[in-house]
């Protein structure tokens, strides 16, 4: 079963913190940040000494058996981290504690503590945390997972406008010749290093406003996409595509998303539930044709009650060739309209959010 997780990874000053804000703000959903969690310790542990030439595993771990790490939300829903019981805010964001985080970070002890806080907040329902390892290692089975990038001369300008990131004096090419070198560090360190996902979907910011990349990412939780590849028998003797063939690409696309919700057909029959089409309707654009490689989008529009109702569109490279949308009517095993059960409904939300 697929973790409720929406994992955002990549490497330093690459916008995580700032998308991962604002997608959890559009959604309505917890973010946990996962830096932050480090810097926390960070933060503790230069309490009692501690720094980056003199970091030892033995005290650490004594260190770390004194603490308690939380997030709590505040009235507007908004997670707030505390370390054992204070709130330390803007002093988790110090040169001291960037600093000091980094080569914490790649201690087994530190890293074995925080995983078992990380994976406790998935009990929350549908969040959003982001990290270098999310999609890799804490959540490898996130329903959901982006890997952020931007190039090093975006990250740089990025970290000089994050107050307190950076020493005074700091220039463009100093910060990015420290990115560079935490860059290494993390991609190279033998526990839990930098890398994207195999699965997970790489989004390039480098130029592009905070909403756009935002969009981008929520335009991938709430639609599923998939490929096909048209063959032979889908078409007329002029190899194009039959009009009546796009409703069975809707109904591949439906499935399949369905199946990716962790609820196929066949799970829902066994559940006492069917899902009969009720209604079809199809706005045709431009033909496909043979060996076309298609990409199907389909999206929950509308549920409740006793309907569904799916939304599809078929794309050949940027060229929308059909939209469509199917009503699916709920069913009892009697035949009867019945409400929509409450696993699907709260499975589709994943979807459709």
């Amino acid at each position: 079963m697929k973790d409720r997780v929406i994992a955002i990874d990549g490497p330093a000053a690459s916008g995580k913190s700032t998308i991962a804000n604002a997608i959890a703000e559009r959604l309505h959903i917890p973010y946990i940040n996962t830096g932050g969690m480090y810097r926390a310790v960070a933060w503790h542990v230069a309490k009692h000494g501690v720094n980056a030439d003199n970091i030892n595993e033995d005290a650490l771990r004594e260190m770390l058996a004194s603490l308690t790490l939380d997030y709590v939300a505040d009235n507007s829903g908004k997670y707030e981290i505390r370390v054992n019981g204070e709130f330390p805010g803007e002093q988790l964001r110090t040169p001291e504690i960037t600093a000091l985080s980094s080569p914490l970070s790649a201690i087994p002890a530190v890293r074995t503590y925080l995983l078992e806080r990380q994976r406790e907040f998935a009990k929350l329902g549908l969040i959003v945390m982001e990290g270098r390892d999310i999609g890799t290692v804490i959540f490898p089975n996130a329903r959901y997972k982006f890997f952020l990038t931007a190039s090093p001369e975006e990250r740089a300008r990025r970290r000089l406008c994050q107050n307190g990131e950076v020493v005074d004096g700091a220039t463009l090419e100093s910060v990015a010749k420290e990115i560079a070198q935490r860059d290494l560090q993390d991609s190279s360190r033998p526990v839990a290093p930098l890398k994207q996902a195999a699965d997970a979907i790489p989004i390039d910011s480098t130029g592009l406003e905070i909403s756009q990349v935002v969009d981008r990412i929520l335009d991938r939780i709430r639609s599923h996409y998939s490929t096909y590849r048209v063959s032979y028998g889908d078409t007329d003797q002029m190899g194009v595509v039959y009009y009546a063939n796009y409703l069975e690409f809707f109904e591949r696309s439906r499935t399949e998303m369905l199946r990716d919700a962790e609820l196929p057909y066949r799970k829902l029959e066994e559940l006492g539930y069917y899902l009969p089409v009720s209604e079809v309707n199809c706005k045709y654009f431009s033909s496909a044709r043979y060996d076309d490689l298609l990409t199907f989008k389909s999206w929950v529009s509308e549920i409740g009650n006793v309907r569904m109702v799916i939304a599809t569109e078929i794309y050949c490279g940027e060229k929308r060739l059909v939209r469509g949308l199917v009503t699916l009517a709920c069913v009892n095993t009697k035949g009867r309209p019945c409400r929509i059960p409450e696993v699907l409904a709260n499975a589709c939300p994943i979807i459709s959010l």
